[in-house]
This record gives structure tokens, sequence and C-alpha cells, in this order.
């Protein structure tokens, strides 16, 4: 589990120089990039029908299913240069997003976004949030999920970094 000070800190240890005495890391969340979902459904067809045809196994179907479907997830993320999970961490300068590694946390920065030129767009998915990011002036955009789970541990990084991106005043 990652708090939102131990999320904030690893934010800070990645960014380190690229930082400003006046442009702290303000709050950081763990989200993850927008599914393909044609994609991710196709994937998850075929994952539990090979599994089906080779044990006819509805075990096996399940976890081929969810095999293929991380397979894709994977595949979309490298695609785009980014990893499947990322930690977003908001300075008020900025918009730094980061690598996440489960178990040990970031490791590098992967795209920076000027707050003054990004455009950012907030959108309910269920109990989901979806972030898009478009820098005008750098052509860059990525979309990203957030969750607001209640008993998620990632919600409330997740949900003051939304704040923050909704309410930049």
């Amino acid at each position: 589990m990652n708090s939102e000070a131990e999320l904030i800190e690893k934010a800070e240890q990645i960014l380190g120089s690229d930082l400003s005495e006046n442009d702290k890391v303000l709050a950081a969340g763990i989200f993850g990039l927008q599914d393909d979902f044609t994609a991710t459904a196709v994937a998850s067809v075929a994952g539990a029908t090979i599994a089906d045809s080779l044990t006819e196994n509805s075990l096996a179907e399940g976890v081929g299913a969810a095999a293929a479907v991380h397979a894709t997830r994977e595949a979309h993320a490298g695609a785009q240069g980014v990893t499947v999970r990322m930690l977003v961490a908001v300075t008020h300068n900025s918009l730094h997003i980061l690598d996440w590694v489960t178990g040990s946390g970031p490791t590098k920065q992967l795209f920076r976004f000027d707050r003054a030129s990004t455009d950012v767009q907030i959108t309910k998915f269920g109990l989901s949030r979806h972030l898009n990011l478009r820098d005008s002036a750098a052509g860059t955009s990525l979309a990203l999920t957030g969750t607001t789970l209640v008993f998620s541990a990632e919600a409330k990084g997740d949900k003051l970094v939304l704040h923050l991106l909704a309410d930049p005043g």
C-alpha cells in the first residue's frame, strides 16, 4: 500500500532536480492507461477459446482470457511508450507522468505536461474517472483511468489529483 504522502515522496525522489523550490509535488496518484476496449474484448474471447480448445476446463478459460487481456494491455502501453500503470504527480506548473513498477514504484519520468498549455478533461466511467490530457503546445496527449472507489487503496491519491486538475485555481 502506498499512502498519499508516500506517493508524493516517491515522485519527488524521481523528479529530484526537475522540481524548483516553488514547484513541489502537490498530489500524486496511480492511474492506469485507458484500455483499448475492442482489443481487450477480442483478446479475452481469443484467450478463453484457446484455453477451452486445449483443456475444456472453465478455470483455464478464465486464466486464458485474463492472460490475453494482460498481454494486450502491455502491448497497448508499449506502443505508446508508457506502462500500464503510471504515477501522476501534480505540481503548480506541471503534470509529471512516471512509470509504475508494481512492488517498487516509479523508476523514471515518461512525460511532462505544462499545466498552462494542457487541456484536462475528466469524465465519469462507472466508479472510475477517465483523465484525458492534451498539451496543444507540445502536441502530446495521454488518456488515463483513475479510481474513486472508497475501499481502494489508490482512491485518495487519485481523488486529490483529479480535484487539483478539475479546479486549477
